[in-house]
């Protein structure tokens, strides 16, 4: 599956490998929340590290998940972390994360796993 989540603590980790749809990550951002395992007050960590997909998302595109996504923020703390180690997918999630924050969550942009998940753990 290109988009998967597993638990860490109260993080939801989701990896994104090879090819996937924006409808692929955000159904499986609300199954992750509707797990019975899921934290009770969760943040979400989205690793972009194995993506191809990410590189055809156009701006639009980008903007159009940040909406998404923050439609239902309050059920992950309105807090996100995305680790992009490429320069253009840094790029790409730096644009979305300030759409995002003007929505309402808290998104920041890190290049390692290591850094985002410190970042979330309180």
């Amino acid at each position: 599956m290109p988009v998967t989540y597993r638990f860490d603590s109260n993080i939801v980790v989701l990896e994104t490998i090879g090819e996937y749809s924006m409808d692929d990550i955000r159904n499986t951002i609300i199954n992750s929340l509707a797990d019975s395992h899921c934290p009770t007050s969760p943040c979400i960590l989205v690793d972009l590290s194995e993506s191809r997909s990410i590189y055809n998302r156009s701006s639009e595109d980008v903007k159009a998940m940040a909406r998404s996504l923050t439609s239902f923020g309050n059920r992950f703390n309105n807090r996100i972390a995305l680790v992009a180690q490429k320069d253009l997918v840094y790029g790409l999630m730096r644009m979305g994360s300030v759409f995002s924050e003007e929505l309402g969550v808290k998104a920041e942009i890190f290049r390692t796993f290591a850094e985002a998940r410190k970042w979330l753990l309180p």
